[in-house]
Formats: C-alpha cells, sequence, structure tokens
C-alpha cells in the first residue's frame, strides 16, 4: 500500500482538473450574466420595434387615438411582460410613446435585480401623416 501512496503523491495528472473545478462556476456565472445582458437588450430590441409600429399605425390612421395606441402596445407587449406602462401622446402631430417595463421581466437568471429592480424605458416619435 505505500507503493501506491508514494505513486499517488508523485502523480500529477489531476492536477488541470483541480483548476477547471475552481474556475467552472465562474465561467457559469459568466455566462448567466451575458445570457441575462442579452435578454435585456434583445427586450429592449422588441419593444422598440412594437412601439414604432404602433405610432407608424396610428400615424396612418389604422388605429383611431391615443388609447387605442396604448392598446396596441399593451396587447403586443403582454406576450412577454405582464407589467407593461405605456404613455402615448399626440401634440401637434408629433406622436410620442414611452413604454415602461421592469427589467426583471426580461431577463433569464435574475441579473437585472442587481441593478436594483430598475425599468426599461423605451421612446418613439412619428409624425402623424394624415
Amino acid at each position: 500500500m505505500s507503493a501506491f501512496a508514494a505513486r499517488f503523491v508523485k502523480r500529477d495528472d489531476g492536477a488541470a482538473t483541480v483548476e477547471a473545478v475552481i474556475w467552472l462556476p465562474f465561467f457559469f456565472i459568466l455566462f448567466g450574466f451575458l445570457a441575462d445582458v442579452s435578454m435585456v437588450f434583445h427586450g429592449q430590441s422588441k419593444l422598440l420595434v412594437i412601439v414604432q409600429a404602433a405610432n407608424r399605425n396610428m400615424s396612418i390612421g389604422r388605429l383611431k387615438d391615443v388609447s387605442a395606441t396604448q392598446n396596441f402596445v399593451l396587447a403586443e407587449t403582454a406576450k412577454f411582460t405582464p407589467n407593461a406602462k405605456v404613455l402615448t401622446t399626440d401634440v401637434a402631430g408629433l406622436i410620442t410613446t414611452t413604454v415602461s417595463v421592469p427589467m426583471a421581466d426580461l431577463d433569464l437568471f435574475g441579473v437585472a435585480d442587481i441593478f436594483g429592480g430598475g425599468w426599461m424605458n423605451v421612446t418613439a416619435e412619428h409624425l402623424k401623416e394624415i
């Protein structure tokens, strides 16, 4: 048995495994953080497309008024967040819509909570065409 112990102490075959086990949690946390940040930016892009579509539809008369535009945005954002807040204004032919969404609704692993439960605001403007 002592020959086995001497061989075991002298060999370094598993040294890389120990380092990998030490670093592996760090890489998983980094991957989760990057995935969450990517999902937040993806959510921002989706919100911007929804707001621009709503403004464009109101601009050409498909949506008749401010409340119809707000309802359109709420219906579209309800597909991925139930907590959206929408404000649309029409001042002198300039349609402005702002949608606010909790960042926690956009991430996967809860990393957005480190930002203090912040809100993402997306605003778009469009000139009325009719």
